[in-house]
């Protein structure tokens, strides 16, 4: 086939489609209606799954944690362990090294403390932090900052503060307000540079975290060693399963008699529930990729019929092309152009209200439920939704361009 052919043969396609307007439109409906299911699902799946994640992360639940245990169970009572491991920065700073660059890994223990807040003496959990590849500290925030890892790593007096300890602190003005308040804690006074969100069904207590150098001198004084936890951020809800397995390995590697002893636990706070999300997710996207399948395949049922109905008319018109030297392939690139053209210019239309339905969607859904779910429209998505109808073209309109490429040149211009 010269280089000229394949040109031709498409500007002729796409000429037939400009003559019969109506017909094009009608036959572009199918794949509108496809795409645009395709897109919205996508996007709307997308922004759930978005949705679903973050507050899987700002609830803990993407996080490992080694607990050293303090108590043990004897006759239904529970016992103070005389020994119990105590880790430490170094341990941090080995488990850091162990595992993949992107996790957060944290050190952390709590304390209580006293505060002066609006003249009067509170009492307040008191928790300290030294984080490697620190990026949310296991706190979601609210407003301001996090610690930065030089104030973690020099114990700088600066706290992040529990919503309702931020209330309390600006007396009835803009919560807002408080950051950048001085708050004295057990006499020592700190900056207050963030406050985290307010979680629905948590304690009511007040809440003061702060850099682990130095936290002791801001919590009441302890009798014994306070237990402290190292905890494993996963970047990925997916992730959290081979990160319980890299924190077994690192404990053992670490002290043998750890686990051996029964001396520390290691689990996910929400093993189970990431199981079953992540099995939520999949079947919603197998659910919805089928519907969406099914519009894209009536579509082109759709343009099946139109083409194989301008296969009849064209028949002389294919018998004319053909006796001047038109090649079956090239009535095959002819038809498969049209074919192609409307796929794809329904895909453009349907993509288009597809992002506008998801986006009022979502509107809906945060009117009705309050909670925070936005479309995600990714180029993934855009590229399935051009990739689908460029398929359904070719798939479709193979056919037609067959049967038109198979007429006989004297037959097709006797054709009546």
């Amino acid at each position: 086939m010269s280089r000229h052919t394949l040109p031709l043969s498409v500007r002729v396609g796409v000429q037939t489609l400009r003559a019969n307007p109506m017909r094009t439109v009608l036959s572009t409906l199918g794949v509108v209606m496809g795409a645009a299911s395709l897109v919205a699902v996508l996007s709307i799946g997308d922004g759930a799954e978005r949705f679903a994640r973050g507050q899987i992360e700002r609830r803990g639940l993407q996080t490992v944690a080694i607990v050293a245990r303090t108590l043990d169970t004897v006759d239904g009572l529970q016992v103070p362990r005389a020994d119990f491991p105590v880790f430490t920065p170094d341990d941090l700073r080995d488990l850091a090294a162990f595992v993949p660059p992107d996790t957060e890994v944290i050190l952390s223990y709590e304390g209580r403390g006293t505060l002066n807040v609006a003249g009067k003496e509170r009492a307040a959990l008191v928790l300290a932090l030294a984080a490697a590849n620190s990026r949310r500290l296991g706190m979601p925030l609210w407003r301001g900052r996090l610690f930065t890892p030089e104030e973690l790593e020099r114990g700088a007096r600066v706290a992040v503060v529990g919503h309702r300890l931020a209330a309390e602190l600006t007396l009835g003005r803009s919560t807002e307000s408080a950051i950048g308040m001085e708050l004295i804690c057990q006499g020592q006074a700190v900056r207050v540079i963030g406050i985290q969100e307010a979680v629905v069904g948590d304690r009511p207590y007040l809440r003061v975290a702060v850099p682990l150098p130095g936290a002791d001198a801001l919590m009441a004084a302890a009798t014994t060693p306070r237990a402290r936890t190292l905890a494993l951020n996963a970047p990925r809800v997916e992730d959290v399963l081979a990160m319980k397995s890299t924190a077994e390995a690192w404990a053992d590697r670490r002290n043998p008699d750890w686990r051996a002893k029964n001396q520390v636990s290691i689990a996910s706070t929400g093993l189970d529930r990431l199981v079953a999300m992540n099995q939520g997710i999949l079947i919603f996207k197998i659910l919805m990729g089928a519907f969406t399948a099914i519009s894209l395949i009536v579509g082109g049922i759709g343009i099946m019929n139109v083409l194989l109905a301008a296969v009849a008319e064209r028949t002389k018109e294919i018998g004319v092309r053909k006796a001047a030297g038109a090649r079956r392939r090239d009535i095959v690139v002819q038809f498969l152009a049209e074919s192609v053209v409307i796929s794809l210019a329904g895909a453009v239309i349907g993509a288009t209200l597809g992002i506008a339905g998801a986006y009022l969607v979502t509107y809906i859904m945060r009117a009705q439920t309050m909670a925070q779910v936005y479309a995600a429209v990714t180029w993934p998505t855009l590229a399935v939704a051009m990739g689908a109808a460029i398929l359904v073209g070719l798939i479709f309109g193979t056919y037609p361009a067959l049967k038109a490429a198979n007429l006989s040149p004297v037959d097709a211009m006797r054709y009546e």
